[in-house]
């Protein structure tokens, strides 16, 4: 494949002409409330029942009935007959009679004829007789049966992603195992001559593979099942057999390295090997502006940059919106907003840049050392980049900037 010159696109331009190529999965699995967290749900969650199942108390108190408190005051107290008490997970099976009363806590079932609950602090605390010293509308400090959800009514939606709040209204609905989307498989490689793994002697001339490490951690944190890790050599034969023996178990193969014009940048060579009609090459960002990407059968294929802050800004500029469109996850969707720089940046920007940053407290703090495309310790601490348009000159402190949350 050639590697001719070529006008880079804009990047979304970029997202739009890769989701078109991106299936959503479609395959489903049951999952149990052990290890549904941060998964799809394959389909509509009905309610089997009311929530609560039963009108209940807020408070610790009394139940009552409210007409029997008519008058009641501090100096002129309602004196009823406490007939019993329940507790929560208990039950009173008897009905509250004018003139009386039962104990209750917080959570309990309100008897019947009961229609309010009065605070114990609003009492004397008796356990034969009590003093109110409270009048109480009807139904006041009554929870109802249903009033969080009712019967039938459609509790989550298929596509709706799973989290914390979501796993604890399945089991407020008794639901122990729902079908899921299957998470999305990848295929991690990463290329070059000069990487080694970790444990691996440090010789002349070689770097540790961080870009491998990164990605695959990376796409573990966005819920992707990464089925192979490795590392290819800058023989595109090897590269391209690496990808012709995943591509049908994987959605997804996500390289770095070897994606710009220089002598082992074999990307371009392995797609041409494998039959691939690119979909681009090429983002006019900076960093992360080489990115190649294509087609094999039903997978896609993501080639990043090979220099590890570059390859992360694809990962989220790039790879992030693939996914979002493969699983249907709109949490994967891009959070924005504004800040204020509480310091400046003294470098103009020909092309559209994204700079590391921490955002706090509507404020955005840039690193005194900023780092290069290669670098990954100073981004150790960034939770956002800013999103500096291309033309922009110096940025100054006090200047707001757009920036996008990671």
């Amino acid at each position: 494949m050639n590697k001719e010159i070529t006008k880079p696109l804009q990047l979304e331009e970029v997202i739009r002409l890769i989701q078109d190529q991106t299936d959503i999965i479609t395959d489903s699995e049951k999952c149990t409330l052990d290890d549904v967290r941060g998964r799809i749900l394959a389909e509509d969650i009905i309610a089997p029942h009311d929530q609560p199942p039963f009108p209940r108390s807020p408070f610790d108190g009394y139940a009552v009935r409210s007409r029997d408190t008519e008058g009641a005051g501090q100096e002129t107290p309602v004196v009823l007959e406490v007939i019993g008490e329940v507790d929560a997970g208990g039950w009173f099976g008897e009905t509250v009679a004018p003139g009386q009363a039962v104990r209750i806590m917080t959570g309990a079932p309100i008897p019947e004829g009961a229609d309010a609950v009065i605070k114990q602090e609003e009492t004397d605390y008796g356990e034969d007789r009590v003093r109110i010293y409270r009048e109480m509308r009807d139904h006041q400090n009554y929870i109802f049966a249903g009033e969080d959800y009712r019967q039938g009514s459609v509790l989550l939606e298929k596509g709706e992603y799973i989290g914390p709040v979501e796993v604890g209204i399945l089991a407020s609905a008794g639901i122990c195992e729902v079908f899921v989307q299957r998470k999305p498989r990848a295929v991690v490689i990463s290329t070059g001559d000069e990487i080694i793994y970790p444990g691996q002697p440090l010789t002349a001339g070689k770097i540790y593979d961080s870009n491998l490490y990164t990605i695959v951690n990376q796409l573990k944190d966005w819920n992707v099942d990464v089925i192979a890790a490795m590392h290819s050599s800058d023989r595109a034969e090897q590269a391209e057999e690496m990808i012709r023996r995943y591509a049908n178990a994987a959605d997804l193969i996500v390289t770095s390295g070897g994606v710009s014009v220089g002598k082992k940048d074999i990307m371009h060579e392995v797609f041409s090997m494998l039959g691939i009609d690119r979909i681009f090459w090429k983002v006019g960002m900076k960093p992360g502006a080489a990115v190649l990407a294509g087609k094999f059968g039903n997978t896609v294929i993501l080639s990043l940059s090979g220099n590890p802050y570059a390859a992360y800004v694809d990962l989220h500029m790039i790879v992030r919106p693939t996914l979002s469109r493969l699983t249907g996850n709109n949490r994967l969707e891009m959070i924005r907003g504004t800040a204020v720089l509480a310091n400046g940046y003294d470098r103009k920007s020909p092309v559209r840049r994204f700079i590391r940053a921490f955002v706090q407290d509507g404020k955005a703090y840039i690193d005194g050392h900023t780092g290069g495309n290669g670098d990954i310790s100073s981004g150790r601490h960034m939770n956002a980049m800013i999103d500096v348009p291309s033309g922009s000159g110096e940025l100054m402190a006090g200047a707001e900037v757009n920036v996008i949350l990671l």
